[in-house]
């Protein structure tokens, strides 16, 4: 919960370093890695793996969509 609450909490400053009042996709993809990073705890086999937070990280962020799917849809 904590690590939902820091990505928030991120991707506000983000937007508001920004100029923005509200939060973009932008901002949660830009604070993604710093904020869950330290997070992630990796068992054996991604450890024995090499594999690193910051990829799994990658994948989770390639799935947000560029805007709301409201959005999407009042534009079509």
């Amino acid at each position: 919960m904590r690590g939902a609450q820091a990505l928030v909490l991120a991707a506000k400053v983000e937007a508001l370093l920004k100029g923005r009042v509200h939060v973009a996709f932008e901002d949660l993809r830009a604070v993604a890695k710093p904020a869950l990073r330290h997070r992630l705890i990796l068992n054996f086999e991604g450890e024995a793996l090499g594999t690193l937070a910051d990829t799994i990280i990658d994948a989770v962020v390639h799935e947000l969509p560029e805007m709301p799917a409201e959005v999407s849809r009042l534009g079509s």
